[in-house]
């Protein structure tokens, strides 16, 4: 079987794998990739959001989820995942200050 280069899903789907098996840098890579190709993909931002978070990037992380809800608002998933992303953010915040 051959894989296209060009699909985003194919990314999008590797990442994922890499988010179920704890590896965030690869996750990352592979979501970022899916989102060059595919920029108004909603699925794409959530990805890229799934690894800032497994990496503590919080507020990157609130920063993709929210690029994805503005280009689907109703997407609940997204919407939790900001709201993770975001009380992690706020957590990390008051523990530091």
């Amino acid at each position: 079987m051959m894989l296209d280069p060009d699909d985003a899903t194919m990314y999008s789907n590797r990442s994922l794998c890499s988010l179920r098996m704890g590896d965030g840098d690869k996750a990352l890579v592979d979501a970022n990739e899916c989102r060059k190709m595919r920029p108004d993909w909603p699925t794409a931002c959530y990805r890229q959001g799934a690894a800032l978070m497994l990496l503590k990037d919080y507020k990157g992380a609130c920063e993709s989820c929210l690029d994805g809800l503005k280009l689907d608002r109703a997407n609940t998933e997204i919407e939790d995942a900001l709201r993770k992303a975001y009380d992690a953010m706020q957590d990390v915040s008051k523990h530091q200050g």
